[in-house]
């Protein structure tokens, strides 16, 4: 029997009405106390986790806030504030926490990454990996074509695109005649769905055209693979498109992030930066064992937030940055510096590139 039924029990046999309805009353409050004293340690643990969340918030604004302050000044080193960022559950990326399997050394530097969700972060660099050593005030733009130019004469720069099926029948003595030194045709890609691997129905008129004309050819692939297996499938097929043509520039591993406009989720949606590495990396391989040359294609995020930089060594990298001057940290081969160019001999906007290397000498 429990207390309850106990305590009203004997109250039963008290003949006074009076002494059993207040006996009973005092159970009801002993009850109520009970339940406001639960109440009010539940409030209290609740207030604690509300105040640590805010405390949390605030060390992340005041970190984004310190580091905004020092863009224009001196660059210090904030591997703390990355780490209070992280805490407000923002990724973990690879060159911010490696993973146990390869060792990444960061050096006393520090740069300024705008991500537009988190705002400004300041990133911990990587120790020998080669940085962006560009001088700003050589790039020229034309205002009349958009055509930007390097002007350093030790380290000139060649003008270039990229072209898909996107961008229709193309004229290639026009595009030669307008000053274009390299082209990099699509090859094929993968179904960011599907998973289908399909070659680029323009592929094999736009190489031999662009051959034809005397311009220098690399081609990439658009993958979306998501393990070694399906990335060794891709480089294949790019070998086996490509025949018995040669190339100038390199074959390049072309992995983007995919905001599908119908709401279907991307396969590489969640791809872990060791995954892609891999992936990268054995695409490479298998692409350098045929005698060409590899390349990686990248925006400034996904380089430094979905690769491990330290293992693509001896990789050349094709990096798109939409501005008029490149501010990427790291050093990159080609720039992709605008997406809506217009060249003679094309009917469409096209990407427009500088490459600082003259793939035309053999190293």
């Amino acid at each position: 029997m429990d207390n309850y039924t106990q305590e009203t029990t004997e109250a039963a046999r008290t003949p006074d009405i009076r002494d059993e309805m207040a006996h009973v009353a005092e159970i009801y409050r002993r009850a109520e106390e009970k339940r406001t004293s639960e109440l009010i340690r539940s409030y209290r643990s609740m207030m604690r986790l509300m105040f640590g969340i805010i405390a949390v918030l605030a060390l992340a604004i005041i970190a984004v806030a310190v580091g905004w302050t020092h863009e224009q000044g001196t660059i210090v080193p904030q591997i703390e504030t990355v780490e209070v960022i992280k805490e407000v559950e923002v990724p973990e990326y690879i060159a911010i926490d490696p993973s146990n399997e390869y060792s990444h050394e960061l050096s006393d530097d520090s740069f300024l990454l705008t991500d537009s969700n988190y705002g400004p972060i300041w990133m911990p660099a990587l120790k020998d990996v080669p940085k962006n050593e560009y001088i700003p005030e050589l790039f020229v733009k034309d205002d009349e074509t958009g055509y930007i130019s390097y002007t350093d004469p030790d380290e000139p720069g060649y003008m270039g695109i990229d072209v898909s099926v996107y961008q229709g029948d193309i004229d290639w003595e026009a595009v030669k005649a307008a000053g274009v030194d390299f082209a990099i045709i699509r090859c094929g890609y993968r179904g960011y769905v599907t998973g289908l691997v399909a070659e680029d129905a323009n592929f094999r008129k736009n190489i031999a055209g662009a051959k034809e004309a005397g311009i220098k050819v690399g081609i990439y692939f658009f993958s979306q693979a998501l393990t070694v297996d399906e990335a060794l499938e891709e480089a294949e097929m790019c070998i086996d498109a490509l025949g018995d043509y040669e190339l100038e520039l390199p074959v390049f591993y072309d992995w983007e992030v995919v905001i599908d406009k119908d709401g279907d989720t991307p396969r590489t949606a969640y791809i872990e930066p060791d995954t892609l590495t891999n992936n990268a990396l054995v695409f490479a391989e298998r692409i350098r064992l045929a005698g060409f040359e590899p390349g990686i294609y990248a925006n400034r995020k996904t380089a430094v937030w979905k690769y491990d930089l330290s293992r693509l060594d001896g990789i050349d990298i094709w990096m798109a940055e939409y501005s008029d001057a490149p501010t990427y940290f790291y050093d990159f081969d080609i720039w992709q510096y605008s997406s809506d160019g217009r060249v003679p001999g094309i009917d469409a906007d096209v990407d427009l590139n500088i490459s600082f290397k003259d793939y035309s000498v053999e190293e």
